[in-house]
């Protein structure tokens, strides 16, 4: 929620590249792939332990997730298939992520941070990023209204990983991760109750 507001003004920055990007003929939903692409190669950096490039890597990929939806709306070809096509391909760039992150972890020898295993942190990041994604869905599905409440989002998420990977911090940046994204989760149950009441 709070990089949505600025995406909204960034949009005004984007609109010349998304404009540039339109005139060549690439589609939307092709450049949906070309970040799928880039995120699974943050992946692949992230499992190597390479945290600089991941991070590098990740905001590019981050750049690709806003640049999908500018195209389409210069082009005028939003459409609610490519809106589930990106939804599909957040989701399994979010996992490949933390996969790589968790093999990093593993493979490093990271054993825990806090009481907690680095793994479980992990596995942890990942169930609260999907579930902050579904509880959305489905209370929007079940009449809530527009529920994109809480600072868990997924751009929040991007941003805080790519930072905590640039300054070689990645299993920190998992632990806010978690704390947030599982904050925003009751959040939004808290909402969602009292607006389906």
């Amino acid at each position: 929620m709070v990089l949505s507001r600025f995406r909204d003004r960034a949009n005004n920055v984007i609109r010349p590249v998304a404009e540039a990007i339109a005139r060549t003929g690439i589609s939307p939903n092709t450049l949906t792939f070309i970040g799928l692409a880039v995120g699974i190669l943050a992946a692949f950096f992230f499992a190597r332990g390479e945290q600089l490039l991941a991070g590098l890597v990740l905001l590019l990929a981050g750049f690709f997730d806003i640049l999908d939806g500018a195209v389409a709306r210069v082009l005028r070809r939003e459409t609610a298939f490519g809106g589930v096509l990106d939804s599909v391909v957040d989701r399994y760039v979010d996992f490949l992520i933390f996969a790589g992150i968790i093999y990093a972890f593993v493979s490093s020898g990271i054993a825990e941070v806090g009481l907690i295993p680095g793994w479980a942190w992990g596995v942890l990041a990942i169930v609260g990023s999907f579930m902050v994604s579904y509880i959305r869905a489905r209370a929007e599905a079940a009449g809530s209204g527009r529920l994109d409440v809480g600072i868990g989002e997924r751009a929040e998420r991007l941003l805080i990983l790519a930072i905590g990977a640039l300054v070689g911090y990645t299993q920190y940046a998992v632990v806010i991760i978690v704390i947030l994204t599982h904050l925003t989760v009751l959040q939004r149950l808290f909402v969602a109750r009292f607006r389906l009441r």
